[in-house]
C-alpha cells in the first residue's frame, strides 16, 4: 500500500502543507513539530516524491490536464475539444508536452489529488470540468502544487482560475433578446453542480430586473447542459402551451440550443418566427444550423491556451493571480426576431 503525504499529516495531527513544508526544510516550522514529522515518516515507512522535491527548485514541467465528466455525458462536445486545442497550441509552441487524463466524481473518492499528482510525478495540473461537490476542489486547498482550474473557484497560494465573466455575458445576451421586444422568455438550465449555472442565472435575473419582468414568473426549463434533455423539455412545454406563451428560449450552452431548435422543429414551429433562440459557448458547429443561432462567444481555445500558459508560470515561479477573465464577444446571427 502507498503512504502518501496525508496518510503522514494525518498520523502527525498536522496539516499537508506543514508536513511538505518541514519534509523541505522550511524554517517556518518548529522543531517539535519537525521531529514529531520525521518520527512519523520513519514509522509509516514514507518515501518522499522525488519529483515533488524538485518543485522548489522549478527544475521540474511536468504538468497535466484532468478533465472531469467526460464518461458521463451523452456526447464529447466540441467546447472540451477547443479547450485542449488551445492547450496544445502554446505547449506546441514553447517545445513542452501536457497530459491529459479523463477523471470522474467517483475515481476522486478512490483516489486523492494529491496521490494522483504523486503517481504521476506532477509539477503542476490543470482542471477542467469539476463539480461543487467534487473531491477535487476541496483538496486544491492543500495542494503544494501549482493548479490552475477552468471555469470552477479555487482558491490556494498557487492556484488560479481561467474563466469568462459569465454574469456579465448573460445579461448581455439577456439584454440583447429582451431589447429586441421580447417578455415571455424562457430560460434554459445548465447543472445544479456547476458554478457557471448559478452565475449565468444571476446574469439574466439581473437583466430582467433591468426591464421590469418578474423574475419569479418566468419559466426555467432544467437541463443540465444536455441536448437531448433540452430536446425534451422543450418539447414538453411547447406542447403544453403552444404560441400562447413564450416567445424566446434562452440557453445556457450552444448544445442546449441546439435541442431547443430540434424540439421547435418537431413541434411544426419555425425560429426565429415562432420563437426566438439563443446559446452560449461560441461552437463552430452553430456554423452549420439553419438558422444560425445566436451566441456568446466564450472563446474557447483562448481559454485553454491563457490556463496553461498561467500554470506554466506559476511552476516556473511567478505568483499566482486568483481570477483570470478570457474576453467574451455577442454574435448576433439569425435566431432572435424582433417583437413589434
Amino acid at each position: 500500500m502507498l503512504i502518501t503525504i496525508r496518510d503522514v499529516a494525518r498520523a502527525a495531527g498536522v496539516s499537508v502543507s506543514t508536513v511538505s513544508r518541514a519534509l523541505n526544510g522550511y524554517e517556518d516550522v518548529s522543531e517539535k513539530t519537525r521531529k514529531r514529522i520525521q518520527d512519523t515518516v520513519k514509522q509509516l515507512g514514507y518515501i518522499p516524491n522525488q519529483s515533488a522535491k524538485n518543485l522548489s527548485s522549478k527544475t521540474s514541467k511536468n504538468v497535466a490536464l484532468f478533465i472531469s465528466g467526460i464518461a458521463s455525458e451523452d456526447k464529447l462536445d466540441e467546447f472540451t475539444g477547443n479547450l485542449i486545442r488551445g492547450v496544445y497550441e502554446f505547449m506546441n509552441r514553447q517545445g513542452e508536452t501536457i497530459a491529459v487524463y479523463g477523471i470522474s466524481s467517483k475515481m476522486q473518492e478512490e483516489k486523492s489529488l494529491e496521490m494522483m499528482c504523486h503517481e504521476y510525478s506532477l509539477s503542476g495540473i490543470m482542471l477542467m470540468g469539476l463539480k461543487v461537490q467534487d473531491a477535487y476542489l476541496k483538496e486544491v486547498e492543500l495542494l503544494d502544487l501549482p493548479c490552475v482550474s477552468i471555469d470552477t473557484m479555487i482558491h490556494g497560494a498557487q492556484a488560479a482560475v481561467v474563466t469568462t465573466d459569465d454574469e456579465k455575458a448573460f445579461e448581455e445576451i439577456t439584454d440583447y433578446v429582451l431589447g429586441r421586444g421580447h417578455k415571455d422568455v424562457v430560460l434554459i438550465r445548465g447543472r445544479d453542480n456547476a458554478q457557471v449555472t448559478f452565475l449565468r442565472q444571476a446574469g439574466f435575473e439581473k437583466s430582467l430586473c433591468k426591464h421590469g419582468i418578474n423574475v419569479e414568473k418566468t419559466k426555467v426549463l432544467q437541463c443540465d447542459f444536455l441536448e437531448e434533455r433540452a430536446y425534451r423539455e422543450t418539447k414538453k412545454y411547447i406542447q403544453a402551451y403552444r404560441l400562447t406563451k413564450a416567445t424566446a428560449f434562452i440557453c445556457m450552452s450552444d448544445l442546449m440550443a441546439l435541442g431547443v431548435c430540434r424540439a421547435i422543429t418537431e413541434c411544426g414551429y419555425h425560429v426565429p418566427e415562432d420563437f426566438s433562440v439563443t446559446g452560449f459557448d461560441g461552437l463552430h458547429i452553430l456554423e452549420y444550423v439553419r438558422p444560425q443561432i445566436t451566441t456568446i462567444d466564450q472563446n474557447i481555445t483562448d481559454k485553454g491556451y491563457q490556463g496553461v500558459k498561467i500554470l506554466m508560470d506559476i511552476v516556473e515561479g511567478e505568483q499566482a493571480v486568483s481570477k483570470i477573465y478570457v474576453p467574451h464577444r455577442l454574435i448576433e446571427r439569425d435566431s432572435v426576431r424582433d417583437i413589434c
